[in-house]
C-alpha cells in the first residue's frame, strides 16, 4: 500500500518463568503472566520499531503514550523520513502507519474501516485486515526464533 509504514500493534506474550512477586502486575485478562511487545512490522514481515517489557496487564494506549515512536512524532523527527506518494489520484506527503480501532485519531494512523459503505470501501477493509494479520505472523515469527 502506498505511503504505509507498517502495522502497528501491541501483542502479548506468555511469561512462562514470571517471578512469582511480579505475577500480579504482569498478569492480566489471562490466566498467566504475559509481557507485551509494541512493534511495527512492514508487509515484508520486517520489525520496523519494537519496545518490549511493559507488564501484560496495561493496554495498548497505555504503552502507546510512553512510547519512543510517539515522542519521535511529535518532536519532529518524523518529517526525516516523509516522502511525497499518490493514492487514488490524490497527493500525500505524510507517511502513515495501520492501526487498530483502540488508536487514537493521528493523521500517521489509518484505523479500520468499521461501517463500509460502498464496494471500494469494502475491499478497503479487507485489505487492511489482510496486512493486519502480517503484523500477527510478524509476532508469531519472532517468538517462535526468540524462544530457540
Amino acid at each position: 500500500m502506498p505511503g504505509m509504514l507498517g502495522s502497528l500493534d501491541v501483542t502479548k506474550v506468555h511469561w512462562k518463568n514470571c517471578p512469582t512477586a511480579l505475577k500480579g502486575q504482569y498478569q492480566g485478562r489471562e490466566t498467566y503472566a504475559t509481557i507485551a511487545l509494541e512493534c511495527v512490522v512492514d508487509y515484508n514481515v520486517w520489525f520496523l520499531h519494537a519496545s518490549f517489557g511493559f507488564p501484560g496487564t496495561i493496554n495498548d494506549i497505555n504503552i502507546w503514550e510512553p512510547s519512543l515512536l510517539l515522542e519521535s512524532m511529535l518532536n519532529g523527527k518524523h518529517k526525516q523520513i516523509d516522502q511525497e506518494f499518490t493514492l487514488d489520484g490524490k497527493q500525500f506527503n505524510k507517511l502513515f502507519y495501520l492501526v487498530d480501532g483502540i488508536y487514537p485519531s493521528l493523521s500517521r494512523f489509518l484505523g479500520p474501516e468499521t461501517d463500509p459503505s460502498t464496494n471500494l470501501d469494502e475491499s478497503f477493509k479487507v485489505d487492511q485486515e489482510a496486512l493486519t494479520m502480517v503484523m500477527v505472523c510478524g509476532n508469531r515469527s519472532f517468538f517462535s526464533h526468540s524462544s530457540n
